[in-house]
């Protein structure tokens, strides 16, 4: 059985956090120096710039982590990502910043893809749920400090810091990947083509168990996003909240996320046991979000706020470790970034849909709707997920 590099895993993941630490610090930045030139418009499509090149370059990208060793793909992937990076630190047009973003996306839509696919090679596969924990909890941690770190490096020294920071954060992963040489060695298979592109896609969806866990996911995604969008305008037109308990809000939510990932990361729980986690998880985020719908103080979301973010942080770690250990090590990477073009389209579509349903129905019935709407999905495909999930970690028992 492979021994699980507790060290390369701890330090691989510090890693990963202080870079995504750097990307949101670089959102942050970019969106408050853009937003008046670019307007409301604008900002939308630097967020788009961000998240449409995993939609559309998934299939390519986890080609390219299948068939490439992480030691060779990783490396150019996030040179490029540096200097985007350190370009906007160049007070270039603001046009400019649409093309870094891209750029700086679509090298993305591969790292994380051989990223992803590397991880439970470095861990023995009732330690992967746990490995992925221990990276929750660092990129939880990047998203609870961004917007701090962010604030005051532009509000004493302006825009020019956070960028660099950000290019400097993917040498730093760059070096941590060179240095302790982990690798996922590339497949040998030289079948060419986009039919072996959309290998990873097709994978998803013949496994009956990772089909319904990524359907499920996504869908609740779709329906219960809303509360990104809408929990500002809860907190401060309705509740009467300062700015201050809005941005504490979102850092209580972080915290949860870390306090999640630790959990994961120490509780070493038999595999039999993942799908319902999985399962009462996603049932605490649809009580979550119909608790805050009904609040009377901002208290109340702040509380339910951390539980959601503990709820989300064991949802990513333990349904991530099952499509790990259920996939095929030659399409990996592939079912990875097929996973996460999902769970993006998921995100762009909610995001959509969220700011149409509060103009029409207000900002606490969409939230309600939205938590009836995750229950009925819940009840209708959450016995199928633990249907074809009985199997999962039988192994383990007959070891």
């Amino acid at each position: 059985m492979a021994q699980t590099q507790w060290f390369k895993l701890q330090v691989l993941s510090a890693a990963s956090g202080i870079s995504f630490l750097g990307s949101a610090m670089t959102t942050f930045a970019v969106v408050l120096r853009d937003k008046n030139a670019a307007g409301a418009p604008g900002v939308s499509l630097l967020f788009l710039c961000m998240l449409v090149p995993a939609v559309f370059l998934s299939p390519w990208a986890g080609l390219l982590a299948d068939r490439y060793s992480t030691r060779k793909l990783m490396p150019p992937l996030l040179l490029v990502m540096s200097l985007s990076s350190f370009s906007l630190a160049l007070g270039l047009p603001s046009w400019w910043s649409y093309i870094a973003l891209l750029i700086s996306a679509s090298a993305n839509t591969g790292v994380n893809a051989s990223f992803n696919a590397l991880i439970p090679s470095l861990a023995a596969k009732e330690d992967v749920t746990r490995a992925n924990g221990m990276n929750t909890t660092y990129t939880a941690l990047g998203s609870l400090l961004a917007p701090a770190i962010g604030g005051v490096l532009v509000s004493t020294t302006g825009y020019f810091w956070p960028f660099i920071i950000d290019g400097i954060s993917f040498i730093v992963l760059t070096v941590t990947i060179l240095l302790l040489k982990v690798d996922r060695l590339g497949s040998t298979s030289q079948e060419e083509g986009s039919l072996k592109a959309l290998a990873g896609i097709k994978f998803v969806f013949q496994d009956k168990l990772i089909r319904s866990i990524v359907i499920l996911i996504t869908v609740l995604i779709v329906s219960l996003g809303v509360i990104q969008v809408g929990e500002v305008f809860l907190l401060i037109d309705e509740l009467h909240a300062t700015t201050l308990i809005y941005g504490l809000v979102g850092a209580v939510f972080a915290f949860g996320a870390v306090s999640g990932g630790v959990f994961t990361l120490l509780a070493k729980i038999p595999l039999r046991y993942h799908m319902r986690i999985v399962t009462v998880a996603i049932l605490m985020v649809i009580v979550v979000v119909i608790t805050i719908a009904r609040a009377h103080h901002w208290w109340v979301v702040m509380t339910f706020g951390y539980l959601g973010g503990i709820c989300m942080a064991l949802l990513n770690s333990y349904g991530t470790g099952i499509i790990q250990n259920r996939t095929e090590e030659s399409v990996r990477a592939r079912v990875m970034a097929t996973f996460g073009a999902i769970i993006t389209v998921g995100t762009v579509t909610s995001t959509a849909l969220a700011g149409i349903a509060i103009e029409a129905f207000g900002v606490r019935n969409t939230f309600v709707g939205a938590g009836v709407i995750g229950a009925v999905i819940l009840a209708v495909l959450g016995p199928a997920v633990l249907k074809h999930g009985k199997d999962y970690g039988r192994e383990e028992t007959k070891a």
